[in-house]
């Protein structure tokens, strides 16, 4: 093979390596069957909890064993301690949420989510808190809890920057 006719093949190769290693997963587009649908229910019905500023709802959503790892706190690794953490902060924010789920398995009575999210803090009438907009991705580890999937162990991070960023 020419010299020209070779770096074309290895350009192709290369670009397409580069599109296969950092492609973005695709979003499901399917998560409504009966556990993925009540997984998703069950994150988005914490931040429901969160807006009417009911803190029993809030941790009824976890096992009494939940650990919650988050980018800016210690862990909180029990229901009550979740409660705790998250009360105070339901006086000033609002919040909106748009879940994309990329991936989830379940295994028996456990079962895991990963996706993206879009997390959009409004301060509450009377708060004096910044407004935000957040890009993350979320792990959730579920337990089946007779019919509900309860959160057991949930870890946020915000979305990396693209690498050539």
């Amino acid at each position: 093979m020419s010299s020209p006719k070779l770096a074309i093949a290895l350009l192709s190769v290369a670009m397409c390596w580069n599109t296969a290693v950092y492609a973005e997963p695709p979003v499901l587009d399917d998560c409504v069957d009966n556990d993925c649908g009540a997984m998703k229910a069950q994150l988005e019905g914490v931040i429901d909890a969160y807006n009417r500023a009911d803190p029993e709802a809030f941790a009824a959503a976890y096992t009494e064993d939940a650990w919650v790892i988050s980018m800016r706190r210690p862990i909180k690794a029990s229901q009550a301690e979740i409660k705790a953490a998250f009360t105070p902060g339901m006086s000033n924010y609002l919040f909106t949420t748009d879940l994309k789920v990329i991936d989830v398995e379940v295994h028996g009575d456990i079962a895991y989510m990963i996706g993206r999210s879009t997390l959009t803090g409004e301060a509450r009438e009377g708060a004096s808190v910044p407004a935000f907009v957040e890009e993350r991705i979320y792990t959730a580890i579920f337990k089946r809890d007779g019919d509900d999937w309860l959160i057991h162990r949930h870890m946020e991070s915000t979305s990396p920057v693209a690498d050539d960023e």
